[in-house]
């Protein structure tokens, strides 16, 4: 849990991504969520560029695409896919979680 009380959790679809990864594109990506939810200068939520007509956002990675969305009320950011860019928000995503 950061200082300000945000965490992240995968979802089950993106535990299925992440394992396919390389384990140094885990780390990278684990690391960078860490990142999102530890700088005290801005609020989670605000981080990523808003998918149009949706809750999710999408947070950009080097190669990597996250689909994620942002429990306000207990301080959860929840990934729900992670995808290279090449084949992240296809209609086939199922961004339920």
């Amino acid at each position: 849990m950061s200082d300000d009380g945000w965490t992240w959790e995968l979802s089950s679809t993106a535990e299925d991504d992440l394992n396919g990864l390389s384990p140094a594109d885990q780390d990278r990506i684990l690391n960078q969520l860490d990142g999102i939810i530890s700088p005290p200068w801005h609020d989670p939520p605000d981080y990523g560029e808003p998918l149009q007509n949706s809750r999710i956002r999408r947070y950009a990675l080097g190669e990597f695409r996250l689909s994620v969305s942002f429990r306000q009320d207990d301080g959860r950011l929840i990934v729900a896919r992670i995808k290279h860019r090449g084949s992240a928000y296809t209609a086939d995503d199922d961004y339920i979680v």
